[in-house]
């Protein structure tokens, strides 16, 4: 009679168990692959994503352009205005170098951003460079894997027939607080790894610069270095990125080694940018070399190769 007590007791609670863990499993904290609240932005979105998503409160625009009349003349509603020069300075060394961390930050938070915040970046009149260069240096300070390039920029904005407005955006101050990510590297980083296989030497610049046809300091390029040209990677009259199908294509027409982290370089790192984001979109892992070639071919005692 215990005995018998006894096995039906264990086979309750087996049975219990058992639709425990089912209910578990079945629970969004136990769903097989990334979580939605970690995953990353995707690196590119269309007009017609921003339109549908535009009243979430996560999503911040920023309209970058080089003059705030510009922006005054008409924006994507809610979007706040930023001007290139408060990402991007120079400096006597270099024409091109990531403002101080602390300066932009406290920028980003006056335009709303908070560390949880999806930010689209939306260029003007063509100035994807810029664009991506800005996305570069805002997730060099702790916004990687949440900003999105919105494809086409404005222009595509108003050609799909998307409201517009030309008044300023209420902005509710943000809480952004930064944290480096390491995705910018120095000279003595090239210089350690050019025969390092976990690392690919890319330069972004025009073929001719890349062969020492076509001027530039130094003509030619970092040793060992493949040529992968920016403007290969969008459509010049749009500014849309290509499908990340004939990113990836051209990423492996350079027949890099399997795993090798790309390091990207241009003239002053703006170029350079471009082909980033593009890793980004292929699924790469990338890094920009920010000196470049204005650094690297003012360095006498090192090598250039044609």
């Amino acid at each position: 009679m215990k005995r018998n007590i006894l096995v039906n007791v264990m086979k309750n609670k087996s049975i219990a168990l058992f639709i425990f863990v089912i209910a578990l499993m079945s629970s969004d904290s136990w769903a097989v692959g990334p979580q939605k609240d970690n995953a990353a932005a995707p690196v590119v979105v269309s007009s017609t994503w921003l339109s549908e998503n535009l009243s979430k409160p996560e999503v911040i625009i920023l309209h970058i352009t080089t003059t705030r009349q510009e922006y005054d003349n008409g924006h994507i509603p809610g979007a706040g205005f930023l001007w290139p020069g408060y990402i991007v300075i120079s400096t006597e060394k270099e024409s091109t170098v990531p403002a101080p961390t602390s300066f932009v930050a406290k920028l980003l938070r006056s335009l709303g951003v908070n560390n949880d915040s999806h930010i689209i970046l939306c260029g003007t009149n063509g100035n994807i460079i810029t664009v991506c260069r800005i996305f570069v240096s805002l997730e060099h300070i702790g916004l990687k894997g949440k900003i999105s390039i919105l494809d086409g920029g404005y222009d595509s904005w108003k050609s799909a027939g998307n409201k517009v407005t030309a008044e300023s955006s209420v902005i509710k101050k943000g809480n952004f607080s930064p944290s480096i990510n390491e995705n910018l590297v120095d000279i003595s980083f090239v210089q350690k790894n050019l025969k390092n296989t976990s690392y690919s030497i890319i330069d972004a610049r025009a073929k001719s610069q890349y062969e020492g046809t076509g001027g530039g300091q130094r003509a030619g390029h970092i040793p060992g270095a493949h040529n992968l040209p920016q403007s290969d990677f969008y459509d010049s009259k749009t500014n849309i990125f290509l499908d990340a199908e004939k990113v990836r294509q051209s990423f492996e027409k350079l027949n890099i080694p399997a795993g090798s982290r790309p390091v990207f370089y241009c003239n002053s790192g703006n170029s350079a940018s471009v082909d980033y984001v593009a890793a980004l979109i292929a699924g790469l892992n990338p890094v920009v070399y920010d000196g470049s070639m204005e650094e690297w071919g003012a360095k006498l005692d090192i090598p250039v190769e044609k």
